[in-house]
């Protein structure tokens, strides 16, 4: 997925969105056809219809990072947030000038990528309505450092690791612009919580070929902006899964990548 500029704007012409309204909890779903009305609390969030462009970019850059099980992943929703309530706009300004903040600082590039997060619904929930509020051990993986854990665009598996089976069966994963700026490399195990120096934005498992991005406490609420959400079915065990079944995932993620490459070659 294409590094974002800093001044790209989402669309929020009134007139063409179609605004979800709340319904019952207790709602069933059954295929990806339906209309899944889980993120509408008047908060501008709105649906995404499938065979739109925009949908369909979003779903098969999703599917392509699940690796494996990708085929078996069944993405039945997905909401845009448009910014459009005055809390939504607020973060939206902000998220614009601190990108210029950084693109100052680090001589043009703000460095902005997409990245995916995964959380329980709840969750999900109270970050859109209020922001990021507290930090938390990481829920699948190692430990690099205190702050808020997002993967590359290219592993949404990681991100639908660490969410949660809803009443109904789905999970929900947030697909974020991030102000990167100069990414520092964390070592596994790390106690960090702040960048190590004033030249440093964010940290990173591997500046190279990053897969893992980590967002200080100071910068949760100025650096990410939570742009889609993607609820899904995927067959993955119960809540947020644990260390031995990440590794088993990772692992067969990259042996397909392998396969793949050869392939080609």
């Amino acid at each position: 997925m294409r590094r974002v500029g800093a001044e790209e704007q989402v669309s929020m012409t009134v007139d063409e969105l179609e605004i979800i309204r709340p319904e019952s909890e207790s709602d069933e779903f059954s295929s990806s056809s339906e209309r899944v009305d889980l993120f509408a609390w008047n908060n501008g969030m709105i649906r995404v219809d499938e065979g739109n462009t925009e949908h369909d970019a979003i779903k098969k850059s999703f599917l392509s990072g699940m690796g494996a099980i990708g085929k078996d992943t069944d993405v039945v929703a997905i909401h845009k947030n448009s910014h459009s309530t005055l809390t939504g706009q607020a973060r939206f300004e902000s998220f614009r000038i601190f990108s210029q903040a950084v693109g100052k600082k680090c001589g043009g590039d703000a460095n902005i990528n997409y990245a995916w997060y995964g959380a329980s619904r709840g969750e999900i929930y109270d970050i859109i309505s209020h922001g990021f509020s507290r930090l938390e051990r990481p829920k699948a993986g190692e430990l690099y450092g205190f702050g808020v854990y997002l993967s590359s665009a290219k592993f949404s598996i990681d991100c639908a690791l660490s969410s949660a089976e809803d009443e109904n069966g789905l999970r929900h994963v947030m697909l974020c612009r991030v102000i990167l700026g100069n990414m520092e490399t964390v070592c596994a195990g790390s106690q960090q919580f702040h960048p190590c120096s004033k030249e440093y934005d964010s940290g990173v498992d591997d500046v190279s070929a990053p897969r893992r991005y980590i967002i200080w406490s100071a910068y949760m609420n100025s650096h990410i902006l939570p742009s889609y959400i993607i609820s899904f079915r995927a067959p993955l065990k119960g809540g947020n899964t644990n260390s031995k079944q990440l590794l088993l995932f990772r692992l067969n993620f990259e042996l397909q990548s392998l396969d793949d490459f050869r392939f080609k070659f």
